[in-house]
């Protein structure tokens, strides 16, 4: 009817659904996707990644979350020239991550800029994966808090994800946003030899 849910209410994805879907021995077959998330009072920032496993269900994991953001760019120089992603690294343009597009472009690594539009895609996809069994994670900590702390935030008729109390959140959105571009820019979904854990 147009109301938005309690800010105390329950979390958005059901946490023992989540819970159903740990395999902590699944792995990316393939080249991944990554994105970037850092938190409004920029005190860490994360990177996640997401692929195909090899029976075709959805990976997604938290590859590393620090303090600051100074050590992003070499950390991603790393991975990009390790693991050649699908495609550019997805960053919310309008969210505190949006100030990294240009120290990573000048390093060499090409972005891909979400939109809102496009970031109220990802988190409803986001959402019906879980939902839905399709996607697989590999029950880490710093993910399952970030899930826990995650509200919906208006994005017109859609939602994005807000944050409920002081967790950091950009696991989550991270994640969310990974799994968003390899979906929708290159994802590819042949078999292909396994790579394992991208972290």
């Amino acid at each position: 009817l147009g109301i938005w849910d309690d800010p105390k209410s329950a979390t958005v994805v059901d946490l023992d659904q989540w819970a159903e879907l740990v395999d902590k021995v699944s792995e990316i077959d393939g080249r991944p996707a990554f994105a970037i998330d850092v938190p409004p009072d920029r005190s860490a920032a994360s990177i996640a990644a997401s692929g195909r496993r090899f029976d075709g269900l959805e990976h997604i994991e938290l590859v590393e979350q620090r303090r600051g953001t100074g050590w992003v760019v070499d950390r991603m120089r790393d991975l990009v020239k390790r693991w050649r992603p699908v495609c550019p690294v997805a960053i919310d343009a309008t969210g505190p991550a949006g100030s990294l597009i240009a120290p990573l472009n000048e390093a060499g690594i090409e972005t891909l800029s979400i939109s809102t539009r496009e970031m109220a895609q990802a988190c409803g996809g986001f959402v019906d994966a879980v939902a839905e069994g399709r996607l697989r994670h590999l029950g880490q900590a710093k993910l399952t808090a970030a899930l826990a702390a995650a509200r919906k935030r208006p994005l017109g008729d859609a939602f994005g994800w807000r944050r409920f109390d002081n967790t950091d959140i950009s696991p989550l959105v991270a994640v969310t946003l990974a799994r968003f571009a390899y979906a929708a820019h290159g994802g590819d979904t042949r078999k292909r030899q396994r790579t394992g854990k991208v972290w």
